[in-house]
């Protein structure tokens, strides 16, 4: 680790968000207002999971913009990336060159920390049918007619009820939760600080929208480092 890395890492300083689940540490000594510029490093794709990592980089890309940077359109960070070779390791001599091609003042990079997609599961449960069915008794009794005579009437009448249960099995399916975990931190290119870096994770139902509340989560969590004009 280079000095100007390691001394950022030495002045953070670890701040939680009462409304977010996002473990974050700030970089206390930056001057935040150096940073107006970032472009998004694409994430790679989780392991056997194709398409997750441009999932979660149009994700922070989204939040990022919602914060009040500027962001850098996509193909163009990719473009340069190529042109400079960009294995994916960072030190600030690779940091400044990337970030001068692009005309940015923060890299913001990432990885999927873990992945485990929602699925489906059928299953056979008991049910219970209960059916009441009305049980009969026939009753005679004497009326007397208009004429004055007298005379048996039979009639049925409800003395009961008999209940019958059956016992089925019923295909019913459960969807079980997946799980998403990313870290992320923003590096000034000028010297390769550590502007911030947080991480945070959660069940997943949609994962596109698992992906945007965890950068979400994240963004809000270092609100401090966000452009003037949005901070409040």
């Amino acid at each position: 680790m280079s000095n100007p890395l390691r001394r950022a890492a030495i002045a953070t300083v670890v701040l939680f968000s009462a409304c977010s689940t996002a473990n974050v540490a700030v970089n206390r000594n930056f001057d935040f207002a150096r940073v107006q510029r970032v472009a998004v490093i694409g994430f790679k794709d989780y392991p056997g999971s194709a398409g997750s990592g441009e999932i979660v980089t149009g994700a922070f890309e989204q939040s990022v913009l919602a914060a009040g940077y500027d962001v850098i359109e996509r193909d163009q960070v990719v473009k340069v990336l190529t042109e400079q070779k960009f294995s994916g390791s960072l030190d600030p001599k690779t940091a400044k060159a990337v970030g001068d091609r692009l005309g940015v003042d923060a890299l913001l990079f990432g990885r999927i920390t873990d992945l485990a997609e929602p699925r489906s599961r059928m299953t056979k449960v008991d049910v219970v049918d209960n059916h009441s069915d009305p049980i009969y008794a026939r009753k005679t009794r004497r009326v007397q007619a208009a004429d004055g005579t007298w005379g048996d009437v039979s009639e049925e009448t409800i003395s009961g009820y008999r209940t019958t249960r059956t016992l089925r099995r019923e295909p019913r399916t459960y969807t079980i939760s997946g799980r998403l975990g990313v870290s992320a931190r923003l590096v000034f290119v000028g010297n390769g600080q550590v502007v911030w870096s947080g991480s945070d994770s959660t069940e997943v139902a949609t994962f596109e929208d698992s992906a945007r509340g965890l950068a979400d989560d994240i963004l809000k969590a270092v609100k401090s480092t966000w452009p003037a004009r949005l901070k409040k």
